[in-house]
């Protein structure tokens, strides 16, 4: 008997040690998955970190972004010449690099707008390497904070000295933040494609001082922060409005094969429909269609329509829709998206709205075309029941509405 249990016990050490390698066998293949410590370096010399995976090798090869909880897989890579490149979800953007053993260097290539130093290297070296000291205080909690002059909620959980989190602003959430707590002083960071986050603050009792936020290649703020559990933002559902003189929302574009969009089509008369202010380039808009594209696939035999209006950087239609379909394709989105024009344009396309104060908007509409919500931006999944009490009260209100007859 006693011999059984060593051997068990011996088992399940050897488990625990091949669980925590580098290199992981998937369940479903036999591609390798290695995990890898990849570093955005700023125009301030900041050093941005973030984890990734990568399976499989050459053109197969599949890499995946980690922040927190979250698994973002890229598009798949492709070379040209001895260079890799590795477009960055539908986002304008991809990493360009050339490959060694066990370590990956080259660039982060915003199309059009700039390129910034990245490097990788192979194995399970911590997200931040700047020391173990055990953390003063877990700071696990809600916190009013300040980003700059923008009113924000800092979410954080800690064990020990991992730290996850994120910010709720009124125009949306940060997504997911990933680091540590040193001794007094806490880290954060993220990279999903588009966004390239670092935070860094001092512990002080309840407060976070002295912090400051990194965005992009060059953008900074000083932020601060004190535990208050019933920190709150202005009420969403209030900031975006029918300006006076106007009792409805409408709208005219046309979609990709030059037909007419509008809520005067036949299509969406007598239904409740949701449109869905948004841009391809947007992560948030991305984390909303996510929740609307299941509940239209859901919805839709009971009278739900859903429209996207998506303003893109892009002038060009072709280059828009391109990017527009990638993303329909991603996100599995079965209804309409049409082309609105550029951010620069979308307050001027939509003149009955006091204004457009984020990407994403949503407005809601009951099956007489009258406006029953507006809600700007949209708080994702990395802010727990913030996102889970949005996702019940607006699935709460469609199902309502469509219990209503015209």
């Amino acid at each position: 008997m006693r011999n059984n249990l060593i051997l068990f016990v011996l088992a399940i050490f050897i488990f625990s040690n091949c669980s925590n390698n580098t290199e992981q066998k998937t369940e479903k293949s036999n591609d390798l998955i290695t995990k890898w410590r990849g570093v955005i370096k700023n125009s301030h010399q900041k050093e941005v970190p973030f984890y990734f995976t990568i399976q499989g090798e050459g053109k197969e090869q599949k890499w995946t972004l980690i922040n927190g909880e979250e698994r973002m897989e890229m598009d798949q890579p492709y070379y040209i010449g001895d260079s890799l490149h590795v477009p960055l979800l539908i986002y304008e953007a991809e990493l360009v690099v050339k490959e060694g053993d066990t370590t990956i260097k080259g660039e982060f290539v915003r199309n059009g707008a700039y390129r910034l130093p990245f490097d990788a290297i192979k194995g399970n070296t911590q997200r931040f390497i700047n020391g173990n000291q055990k953390a003063v205080k877990n700071i696990s909690g809600t916190y009013a904070v300040k980003l700059g002059k923008t009113d924000a909620i800092g979410l954080f959980n800690q064990h020990e000295n991992y730290l996850t989190g994120t910010f709720l602003t009124s125009t949306g959430d940060y997504r997911y933040l990933e680091g540590k707590v040193v001794g007094n002083k806490l880290f954060l960071s993220s990279f999903d494609g588009m966004h390239i986050l670092l935070f860094e603050a001092d512990i002080d009792g309840e407060k976070l001082v002295n912090g400051r936020m990194w965005s992009g290649k060059s953008a900074t703020k000083v932020w601060n922060g004190i535990a208050d559990k019933e920190a709150k933002l202005p009420d969403a559902n209030e900031l975006t409005f029918l300006k006076k003189g106007y009792d409805k929302f409408d709208f005219s574009f046309k979609n990709q094969k030059g037909e007419t969009v509008s809520l005067a089509n036949k299509k969406y008369k007598g239904k409740v429909v949701v449109i869905q202010i948004m841009g391809s380039w947007c992560p948030n808009c991305l984390d909303e269609s996510k929740f609307f594209a299941p509940l239209y696939d859901r919805k839709n035999k009971e009278g739900l329509e859903v429209i996207g209006l998506s303003f893109e950087r892009s002038s060009d239609p072709d280059k828009a829709y391109k990017r527009i379909n990638s993303l329909k394709k991603r996100l599995n989105i079965n209804y309409e998206v049409v082309y609105a024009g550029t951010t620069k344009k979308a307050a001027s396309a939509l003149p009955m709205l006091n204004h457009i104060m984020s990407f994403p908007t949503s407005i809601i509409v009951d099956r007489k075309g009258e406006v029953k919500l507006i809600h700007t931006g949209f708080n994702g999944p990395s802010t727990g029941h913030y996102y889970e009490d949005y996702v019940s009260e607006t699935t709460s209100l469609i199902n309502n509405l469509l219990e209503e007859t015209e």
